[in-house]
């Protein structure tokens, strides 16, 4: 993996054909114009470029935003945490797929991998060595410790990746006010750094970094399989984010329910659907992912599915969860 420069905030129109070479995540012509429709008329060609390593036609990421801000997205700061205390439900794969098709959409997106099994830095192949600084190590003092810890995958895209020394954190962050604020402060640094967009991937327990993240989310996903102690783990979730918000007297987050694994093959999916629109309607994003084998192919390369352009059902699933939660929804005609 390539190591590329921070986004530094300036009005650049996009990186030159030449430079898409450090460039992983691109949107590609033909999504754009599915997403732009008629929009797309005269524009796309301005904003298209040849990628260098192919044949296929990408969009410049700031020229991308630039056009979805005249078409009203609002690229405004925010903090979208991961949380479930049940793991295994495709926690991780949605947070790092939502953040690299938020980068293709123009958004300067970081991870921030606080869970100690570093599923996200993994499947980024964005694991630290021995000596590089993680969530513990910089917690106490971003302004002077976290860029350096960073770890770019491309120049609109980076992570603060996890190790297992971050399993600590429950000692660390043990008095309330700590707890809070630490999260908190890491993500007010990334606005500092002129980033838009802070995906939080939590550990599946309740322990001082899900406790903080809570803090800083202006709004939780709480992805959800079809299993009862899936359900049970999104009910545990629910209640404990409202607890934690009366105990540091704090605005509640949005919170969003993902359905992570739909498989039209189980009749147990469909009931669970069914399930969520009764009890969880006010929370229920629209669609859901379904299952395939797409997303373990992908991550074997140590990327996600947006790493291709190829047509898939889970692409289409992710794209339709990330649309949604960063508020692009152009209609297909001016």
């Amino acid at each position: 993996m390539s190591v590329s420069r921070a986004p530094s905030g300036t009005k650049s129109t996009g990186p030159s054909p030449s430079e898409m070479s450090d460039y992983k995540y691109l949107l590609t012509l033909r999504d754009f114009r599915k997403l732009a429709g008629s929009r797309a008329n005269g524009k796309a060609s301005e904003i298209a470029a040849r990628h260098p390593k192919g044949n296929q036609f990408i969009m410049r990421p700031e020229a991308v935003r630039q056009f979805l801000q005249g078409q009203g997205v609002d690229y405004k700061f925010r903090v979208i945490a991961h949380a479930n205390l049940k793991g295994g439900i495709g926690k991780t794969t949605s947070a790092i797929s939502l953040a690299t098709r938020a980068a293709q959409y123009g958004f300067r997106t970081c991870i921030l991998d606080v869970d100690p099994q570093a599923s996200a830095s993994l499947a980024l192949d964005c694991l630290p060595g021995d000596e590089d600084p993680i969530f513990y190590d910089v917690w106490d003092n971003p302004e002077v410790t976290l860029e350096g810890a960073l770890k770019h995958i491309q120049p609109n895209l980076s992570i603060l990746p996890s190790s297992l020394e971050n399993s600590l954190l429950d000692t660390a962050l043990i008095k309330p006010a700590v707890q809070k604020s630490a999260v908190e402060n890491i993500c007010k640094q990334l606005r500092r750094l002129k980033y838009d967009l802070v995906i939080v991937d939590c550990p599946p327990s309740l322990g001082a970094a899900t406790i903080s993240s809570i803090c800083a989310a202006n709004t939780i996903v709480v992805p959800i399989s079809n299993d009862a102690f899936s359900f049970k783990g999104l009910e545990l979730t629910l209640a404990e984010v409202k607890a934690i918000c009366e105990a540091f007297r704090i605005r509640k987050p949005e919170i969003k329910v993902l359905f992570s694994r739909y498989d039209k093959r189980e009749r147990i999916s469909g009931e669970a659907i069914r399930v969520l629109k009764t009890k969880y309607s006010n929370y229920l994003l629209p669609g859901f992912i379904r299952t395939s084998t797409k997303f373990s192919n992908a991550l074997s390369r140590h990327e996600t599915i947006f790493a291709s352009g190829a047509k898939s059902n889970p692409r289409e699933d992710y794209d339709q969860f990330a649309r949604s939660l960063l508020k692009i929804q152009l209609k297909a005609d001016a």
